[in-house]
């Protein structure tokens, strides 16, 4: 038999421009949670003369409408358009139909039978069931998405394009045309009426791995495709004529599979090299914090290894050849660049790099892509996070997923509220900023760490948080659904994304939801390596001059002092409150509203067992709250609340700065 090789999958005709590819910007769905079943129409011109075979496609999809989705293609007859033919079944036929389990994004979907499109113009529809189509306005983008993307042997036309929904059992079903819409997709294919490829399931593992192979291929000759030929470990020797068959790869090693297909002009071949590999090792990770500046290392490489070689500090020299070593650091949050590793029965060793935090770290997900838009110049991602540890968590530093380019400059702003996000997004006089950091990005699919200036203390209970990044749009991912990570200590439930300026209308900071931040927390906590925090757990009533402040320049540790400072104080002078819980007693649960002794509109959230008369100047005062260096009194949690001399705002007189808390550390 003649053996016409090709690299990796094709043996057609290997087409440069491939693939056809609109936009993938993204913007739109129909609706959150999406409908069941949407359809893109579109319509498609193959110029080359040898015609085109389509043997995969790509659409950008959220997970609204299900995770287990089924994008089945229709076309017309040549010459034909989806104009007019939104709703006409009869116009239409079913080329192919492929399934898949999906995360969101961009979704590969390869067809199981490839098909073909001899030259001339068609209408093309993509049927998504359980996979909510992602699309564009093509008006939105600056400047504007054009009417047709081409390559040399194809264009898509997207005057008439549109997305519409439609119904489980038809493409075509439901009624209303839709809008105007881009979908956002890409048509792999090659040149000519026949293709081959294959896929196996799965290609890595330890011996002895069977895999179950399956060909993808089609032929538009007369009489389709007359026979196929595996050879499982390119030996020359065939080894399977089944279409779909199974192989036991006993031994380790790797193994390069060809499949080839006969039809009634000849001999095509795919071959991939080294496409099933045994015994080589996926190297992965995890390390928690579990002493003050000791990280416990958990190897999850699969599958797994024989042998060990870490790089615990960046150095370069090993530090531990053990499978789950421990490493002490001379700092508390500093960034760290981990190497593990490992080796396998035959095969050499394979090596992993993770830059990590000398923390507990409580992260979200890495998977995104999307960005609010190229020219943004910043954006924030909104999230709930609910701490669950009854003395709070104090966030030292994130990792950020950044759109700017890798050695550009980033802000990163942490604001937070009281309560839920959800509701406020619009209201900045809910919100505290209460972390900064200037760091430097390390560009798309890299973790572009952002330690805090000063750290931020998050109190037990619910707290809208919004992750801000000026320089540039952070990514963030599209799951359809808001989205929920947990670990001990916190929950974190995302969100949205609000181009800067943020907390504006919509109509100057706009607004996608539900999106997922691409991110993680790292922070102490009292159990784990004593942090001391202040943090806000409140809002005051706003004064002559607005608001008052209630923050910490320093960390209320064993020994030292809590720098307190009260502003936006007409006379300078304030009584700072200071409680041991957030309840008073024959009230009840605090808050309660100071309107019985004519402060009406003035919240009290704390208990005050003790007074503390503030004298400053101008507009601020200040106090240095001393911290006995006492070990019992680590993870004591006081609370605190400034009333503020403003004779004209009340009939009382006063009126009530922001609350804290204050938990002892060391």
């Amino acid at each position: 038999m003649v053996r016409l090789f090709a690299a990796l999958v094709l043996t057609t005709g290997l087409v440069a421009q491939s693939p056809l590819q609109s936009t993938f910007v993204g913007g739109l769905q129909i609706s959150i949670p999406g409908p069941a079943a949407a359809t893109q129409l579109f319509d498609v011109t193959v110029t080359d003369p040898a015609g085109l075979t389509i043997h995969r496609i790509d659409t950008n999809i959220n997970t609204g409408s299900g995770t287990n989705g089924t994008l089945g293609v229709w076309i017309t007859g040549v010459g034909g358009t989806l104009l007019g033919n939104e709703l006409n079944a009869a116009a239409w036929t079913n080329v192919a139909t492929a399934t898949r389990t999906h995360a969101g994004g961009r979704v590969t979907w390869t067809l199981p039978t490839p098909f073909y499109l001899a030259p001339g113009t068609y209408g093309m529809a993509l049927h998504h069931v359980s996979a909510n189509p992602i699309y564009t306005n093509p008006a939105t983008p600056v400047p504007p998405l054009p009417s047709t993307y081409s390559t040399l042997e194809a264009s898509l036309n997207m005057v008439a394009a549109r997305v519409r929904t439609s119904t489980v059992a038809s493409a075509f079903g439901g009624t209303g045309l839709g809008n105007l819409r881009h979908p956002n997709i890409a048509l792999y294919y090659v040149s000519g009426v026949t293709f081959v490829d294959f896929a196996g399931t799965p290609t890595r593992g330890a011996s002895p791995l069977t895999v179950n192979f399956t060909a993808q291929a089609s032929s538009g000759n007369p009489g389709g495709i007359l026979a196929y030929a595996w050879d499982f470990d390119f030996d020359g020797v065939t080894d399977s004529n089944l279409a779909n068959p199974s192989h036991v790869y006993v031994n380790c090693g790797n193994y390069t599979v060809s499949l080839t297909i006969v039809d009634s002009l000849g001999a095509y071949t795919a071959v991939k090299q080294n496409y099933v590999q045994t015994d080589i090792v996926v190297p992965s990770f995890t390390n928690q914090l579990i002493a003050p500046n000791t990280l416990q290392f958990t190897d999850t490489s699969s599958p797994p290894p024989a042998t060990w070689d870490w790089d615990l500090d960046g150095d370069g020299l090993t530090d531990s050849t053990a499978q789950n070593p421990t490493f002490t650091y001379p700092g508390s949050c500093g960034e760290v660049n981990v190497t593990l590793r490992v080796q396998r029965a035959c095969q050499p060793t394979v090596t992993l790099s993770k830059r990590i935090a000398v923390a507990t770290s409580m992260e979200t997900t890495f998977t995104g892509g999307t960005f609010i838009n190229a020219t943004a110049p910043g954006a924030a991602s909104y999230m709930d996070v609910n701490v669950t540890n009854p003395n709070g968590v104090t966030i030292c530093g994130l990792h950020v997923h950044s759109s700017v380019a890798a050695g550009s400059p980033v802000t990163i702003n942490v604001w937070q509220k009281a309560g839920t996000y959800v509701g406020a997004v619009l209201d900045a006089t809910q919100w505290r900023l209460v972390g900064t950091s200037v760091t430097t990005s390390r560009g798309f699919n890299q973790r572009t760490f952002a330690p805090l200036a000063a750290p931020v203390h998050l109190a037990a209970g619910l707290n809208g948080v919004a992750v801000e990044m000026l320089g540039g749009s952070p990514f963030y991912s599209n799951l359809g659904a808001l989205t929920t990570y947990t670990n001990a200590d916190m929950a974190i439930t995302t969100g949205l994304v609000q181009q800067t300026p943020i907390f504006g209308p919509t109509a100057t900071s706009p607004q996608f939801s539900p999106r997922v931040w691409n991110g993680a927390f790292h922070y102490g906590t009292t159990q784990t390596n004593s942090a001391p925090g202040y943090g806000y757990i409140g809002a005051g009533c706003a004064g002559t001059l607005g608001v008052p402040g209630n923050v910490s320049s320093t960390a209320p540790t064993l020994g030292g002092a809590a720098n307190i400072t009260v502003n936006k104080l007409p006379f300078g002078i304030a009584v700072l409150a200071v409680g041991v819980s957030r309840t008073f007693s024959g009230i009840g649960p605090l808050p309660v509203d100071l309107g019985l002794i004519g402060m009406p509109g003035c919240p009290l959230r704390v208990s005050f067992e003790a007074t503390l008369t503030m004298i400053g100047a101008s507009t601020s005062a200040s106090l240095a709250f001393p911290i006995p260096l006492t070990p019992a009194l680590v993870g004591t949690q006081l609370f605190t609340q400034a009333l503020s001399l403003d004779p004209t705002l009340n009939a009382f007189g006063f009126g009530i700065s922001d609350a804290a808390v204050m938990l002892v550390g060391q």
